[in-house]
């Protein structure tokens, strides 16, 4: 299992030149069962209402596509998650909200969180769940390089 942080899908409803490609392959992995999500409801809190620069219909559509359609093994926030988001804030010097994605997936047993967000412990493993950046966790497909050759022709 893999828990994908709210920074991943926004990635690619702005199409972030640098996170884009990366990110995508991971939305796709797990739309074709390649990979298995597991999410917190605040992942879809925070895409559904992040503010800024960026276009609600995209924003729509990829919450619906890969948050309502795909199959996602969702957790709450419940008062076990949250006292071990204030450890993990203590311990670690994470915000609340990064504190609270990792407890979930702590919880959850994810094998995985991926972020692009600079305030996780990189290489570091909380609980068993090891957190990482976006990359290739499965076999890779056509997919995966029609999405690299889209990338490299459209910035």
């Amino acid at each position: 299992m893999v828990y994908i942080d709210s920074c991943i899908f926004l990635n690619v409803i702005k199409r972030e030149a640098s996170y884009w490609s990366d990110s995508l392959k991971l939305l796709l992995a797990a739309e074709r069962g390649d990979i298995e999500i597991v999410a917190s409801t605040l992942v879809l809190a925070e895409v559904a209402s992040h503010k800024g620069d960026v276009d609600p219909a995209k924003r729509d559509e990829i919450i619906e596509r890969y948050l309502t359609a795909a199959p996602v093994l969702w957790y709450e926030l419940d008062l076990f998650v949250v006292d071990d988001t204030r450890r993990i804030c203590d311990e670690y010097k994470m915000s609340g909200a990064d504190a609270a994605h990792m407890a979930t997936a702590v919880r959850a047993k994810a094998e995985y969180l991926v972020s692009n967000d600079k305030r996780f412990p990189y290489g570091q493993a909380v609980g068993g769940v090891r957190i990482i950046r976006p990359m290739v966790l499965w076999d890779a497909t056509i997919d995966d390089v029609h999405v690299d050759q889209e990338a490299a022709v459209s910035p």
